[in-house]
C-alpha cells in the first residue's frame, strides 16, 4: 500500500475529521510513526524506472540461441523429415513470401491486427465489467453469496465449450470470437478482483475508520491500493489465459487472423507457415505480458512494499 505523504494526508484528513483540537496533534504521531518505520525508498511516492539492462538478459539470449541452433542442427542432419520439420531458412522464407505476395489474398499485418483486435476487444471487455463486479463481491457479503458460485462454476470450464453455442447465437463475425475470448478472461478477473480485495488487512480499515474515514474514503485511499496488486496480477493470468485461446476463437468460420492462417496452413501441409505462426503468436504474447508488466511496475509502485 503506498505510504501517503503528509500534505495530502492532511487534505485527506481534513476532508473525513471533524474539525476540532487534536486533530493536528494526531497528524503529527501518525507522520512520525511512518518516518520511523519506513525506509527513505518507501517514502518515495514514484519509484524511478531503471534503465540497466536486466541480468539475465544474456543468459535468456544465449538459450534463444542455443535452441535455435538446436532446430537449424536437426534440419540440417535431416534427424526429422523435413515436410515435418522446416528448417530456420525455410520459414523464413515463408515469412519474406507473405509479407510479398501475402497469403490467401490476406496480409500478415492483416491477420495481425484481426487477432489483436478480437483478443484486445474481449480482454479489455472483461476488465471493464469484472474489475468493478470483483471489488463489488469483495466488499459485500450479499453480491459474493449471490455471485460467487456462478464465477467459480465458470473458471473450469474450457474454453472451446461455449464455441458452438457462440456461434449459434452471436454469428460467425468478430462478435462471437470476441465473446469467447471475454468469457476466457471474465471469471480469473473478477475472482482475483475479490480476492484483492478480502485480502485487505483489517487493521488498516479500522485504523482509517477510527480517524473518522468515510466507506468512500476507506475504499478509495486503503481498499482499492491494498487490492490493485492483485488485480494486475489477475489481468496478466487472464491475458495469457486468453491469448491462449484466440486459435480456438479462429478455428471456425474465420477468414482472417494468426489463428486462421495456423489452421489453414494445416490444410494445405505448410508446416513452415504454422512454426511461423506459431513464433508470431508468441512474440506479440511476450510483447502483450511485457507492456502490462511495465504498467504494474509504473502504477502500482507500492508493491511488495506494503
Amino acid at each position: 500500500m503506498p505510504v501517503v505523504g503528509r500534505d495530502a494526508r492532511t487534505q485527506l484528513t481534513r476532508r473525513v475529521l471533524p474539525s476540532g483540537k487534536g486533530v493536528q496533534q494526531l497528524l503529527d504521531v501518525v507522520s512520525q510513526a511512518d518516518a520511523s518505520s519506513a525506509p527513505a525508498s518507501v517514502r518515495r511516492p514514484w519509484r524511478a524506472l531503471s534503465v540497466t539492462l536486466p541480468s539475465g538478459l544474456l543468459l535468456s539470449t544465449l538459450s534463444v540461441a542455443v535452441m535455435l541452433s538446436g532446430w537449424w542442427l536437426i534440419a540440417a542432419l535431416r534427424i526429422v523429415r523435413a515436410d515435418l520439420l522446416p528448417s530456420p531458412a525455410d520459414v523464413w522464407a515463408a515469412l519474406v513470401e507473405i509479407l510479398t505476395q501475402g497469403y490467401r489474398g490476406t496480409t500478415l499485418w492483416e491477420n495481425v491486427a484481426a487477432t489483436l483486435g478480437r483478443l484486445l476487444g474481449g480482454f479489455c471487455a472483461a476488465t471493464a465489467v469484472g474489475v468493478p463486479l470483483g471489488l463489488w463481491m469483495g466488499s459485500n457479503r450479499v453480491a459474493n453469496a449471490a455471485l460467487d458460485w456462478i464465477i467459480q462454476s465458470m473458471r473450469p470450464l474450457p474454453p472451446l465449450s461455449y464455441m458452438i453455442l457462440l456461434i449459434l447465437w452471436l454469428g460467425t463475425g468478430d462478435l462471437s470470437k470476441a465473446t469467447l475470448l471475454f468469457l476466457t478472461a471474465f471469471p480469473i478477473i473478477v475472482s482475483a478482483s475479490a480476492a484483492g480485495v478480502r485480502g485487505v488487512n483489517l487493521q488498516r480499515i479500522q485504523a482509517a475508520q477510527a480517524l473518522g474515514a468515510s466507506r468512500r474514503a476507506v475504499f478509495r485511499w486503503v481498499i482499492l491500493p491494498a487490492a490493485a496488486p492483485m488485480i494486475m496480477t489477475g489481468l496478466q493470468i487472464a491475458l495469457a489465459a486468453a491469448f491462449s485461446t484466440v486459435v480456438a476463437a479462429e478455428l471456425l468460420a474465420a477468414t482472417d487472423g494468426l489463428g486462421w492462417m495456423v489452421i489453414s496452413a494445416s490444410a494445405f501441409l505448410r508446416n513452415d507457415i504454422i512454426i511461423l505462426g506459431i513464433i508470431i503468436l508468441g512474440l506479440l504474447g511476450v510483447s502483450l505480458a511485457a507492456l502490462l508488466r511495465a504498467a504494474d511496475r509504473l502504477v502500482i509502485h507500492w508493491r511488495g512494499r506494503e
